[in-house]
């Protein structure tokens, strides 16, 4: 008996029944894949507060911020880990996520050319706890600002060097006075005046410039106190390095790529922390196309941002979070009364 094909109606049926599967599968993996990444930027954020914690237990207090934006970070002998270390978090916290190898490059080498060509390799190594798979791959991105990356690193200079960034910020407090570029060289710092070190700019947060914070300074309690947590970023400056708040490495000192903070008070003595007025609360944000902002927590999740605590834990705060609990995970020791998180 002769065999009856497919009839042109009945393929063109099977072929919208499969398309229909697919539309109705296809949100479906990309929320799974989507949470997957989620998942990933909660863990890096739990691998950095963890690190953190164990700095706290080598060294006496939580990483330091490094002397500025002009600063990376320097493994020779007599910088170590505290003020006297120009880079910033970012490298002081790389013994304690398994890449000692890449914070010692150029130990023991005292020709300064010869120390900047040898830490090229380091400020272009990528390290992938650093970045959001949600947002982009950990790279070396393009330098395109800012003429060479740092006084102790001008080996490498725009626009012929490329550096890995960071998707994550330190909480540096509820206050800021801006970034600093700190001294201009390393003679400079041993008179330099420290912006930060001004009581008018003293910071409440948990890493700044110069910082030596001991997690028996964080007063108001490990778990309420925030510690790492996702930037905002425009997302129309996700690769190419033309954002201010993204323009640089992921080892320099104390600047807007690497500090965050929780409220825009220019200094400590305009803010009453129990007048929510004073406060200028930086709330958190989504990426949003043709927005950049600086210093402000935010990400590529549309439900929120992730911050790490000063216990190791890793919260999700959702965008709409009212103002002064937010504002309380900023300071160490200043808790807003009825602001409870």
């Amino acid at each position: 008996m002769k065999r009856r094909g497919f009839t042109l109606v009945e393929l063109l049926v099977v072929i919208a029944i499969i398309g229909l599967l697919v539309a109705l599968l296809l949100p479906a993996v990309n929320a799974a894949r989507e949470a997957a990444r989620r998942m990933q930027c909660q863990n890096n954020l739990k691998q950095l507060a963890l690190a953190a914690i164990n700095h706290e237990s080598a060294h006496g207090f939580l990483p330091s911020s490094g002397w500025g934006w002009r600063w990376q970070g320097d493994p020779r002998s007599g910088y170590g880990f505290g003020k006297t270390q120009p880079g910033g978090w970012g490298y002081n916290v790389l013994p304690f996520i398994e890449e000692q190898a890449l914070h010692d490059i150029g130990s023991g080498m005292s020709n300064q050319a010869q120390f900047e060509q040898a830490f090229l390799a380091a400020v272009s190594t990528p390290v992938t706890v650093f970045n959001c798979p949600s947002r982009r791959a950990a790279l070396a991105y393009p330098l395109v600002r800012n003429g060479d990356l740092a006084n102790n690193m001008r080996a490498c200079r725009a626009p012929n060097c490329v550096v890995a960034r960071s998707d994550y910020q330190v909480n540096s407090g509820s206050w800021s006075a801006g970034e600093e570029g700190g001294p201009g060289s390393y003679d400079a710092a041993k008179t330099y005046r420290w912006q930060y070190e001004n009581p008018v700019y003293e910071q409440n947060g948990v890493s700044h410039q110069r910082s030596e914070v001991k997690l028996a300074q964080v007063e108001d309690g490990t778990s309420k106190t925030g510690l790492f947590g996702e930037k905002y970023l425009n997302p129309d400056y996700y690769v190419d390095g033309n954002d201010p708040a993204d323009d640089q490495n992921i080892f320099l000192g104390h600047d807007r790529d690497v500090n965050g903070y929780f409220a825009n008070s220019s200094a400590r003595a305009v803010v009453n922390p129990q007048n929510p007025a004073t406060l200028n609360v930086l709330s958190p944000r989504q990426d949003r196309p043709g927005v950049s902002l600086n210093f402000e927590f935010g990400s590529a999740h549309p439900a929120g941002f992730y911050l790490a605590l000063c216990d190791g834990s890793v919260q999700m705060l959702t965008y709409d979070i009212d103002p002064i609990p937010y504002y309380n995970y900023g300071g160490r020791n200043d808790e807003i009364l009825g602001g409870n998180r």
